[in-house]
């Protein structure tokens, strides 16, 4: 009976080790450019992969690495709700990531609402809606159907703004309070459904790994809350051919 509990016990150890060990851990993935991380992101959006996205996103180097004190001595308030946590304690890294990961992820929430539905979303309003327009709604924003979509070039938002001293200077302010060695914008311009769309990201760079702190760009001045911009290739190319 002894020798049954316990060969009863080692396979109930087994499958909790195969249950928490055996598929959660993320990959490492080494993003030499900025345009390998984005590109990445978009693959997981094409795949409805949440987990790919999140591993082009910069969640654990940002939520373990933010200065708190340089964060709050630049934005001169608190706001407990919106601004991430000091990182002197194992359970604030851990709010940190889970913030940081739900505002990407709203942010591909916002962005395939966008593409995929006929409503308006990308301002954050409140909208009026009846039960027919529900049902339209949620057939509609099936994230299946994003995988038509084709990601077709990636440049930099207004390169002489960009290199100007001074946004330089804010860009790196901007590295050093979540401990990254660098920080730089892009924009996207992607196909979809026959029509053209570009899409901002902010990114860091942390020793050779570029990723993605978040999917806007100030400089391109995209939608605050991660939806895409319909374009032309023409005026994509003039956004991004300023120099």
């Amino acid at each position: 009976m002894l020798k049954k509990r316990i060969t009863i016990l080692i396979i109930f150890l087994a499958l909790i080790t195969v249950g928490c060990f055996g598929t959660s851990i993320p990959k490492t993935i080494v993003f030499k450019t900025p345009e390998e991380a984005v590109t990445y992101y978009f693959e997981g959006v094409t795949q409805a992969d949440a987990n790919k996205i999140l591993q082009a996103c910069a969640i654990n180097e940002m939520s373990g690495n933010f200065k708190f004190d340089l964060y709050i001595e630049r934005i001169g308030i608190l706001m407990p709700m919106q601004f991430l946590s000091p990182t002197d304690s194992p359970l604030y890294i851990e709010t940190n990531k889970m913030q940081l990961s739900a505002q990407i992820l709203n942010r591909v929430k916002i962005f395939s609402y966008s593409l995929l539905s006929s409503e308006e979303v990308d301002e954050g309003k409140a909208i009026s809606i009846d039960t027919a327009r529900t049902n339209i709604f949620i057939k509609d924003v099936d994230p299946k159907r994003l995988s038509q979509l084709k990601l077709i070039k990636i440049g930099i938002p207004d390169k002489a703004l960009m290199d100007n001293p001074k946004n330089l200077e804010n860009e790196s302010k901007l590295a050093i309070i979540y401990g990254a060695d660098e920080s730089t914008e892009r924009v996207a311009l992607f196909l979809f459904e026959q029509n053209y769309y570009y899409l901002g990201f902010t990114l860091f760079r942390y020793g050779e790994n570029w990723k993605i702190s978040d999917q806007i760009s100030q400089l391109a001045g995209t939608n605050i809350l991660g939806a895409p911009q319909k374009t032309t290739v023409v005026e994509f190319d003039n956004l991004v051919n300023n120099d």
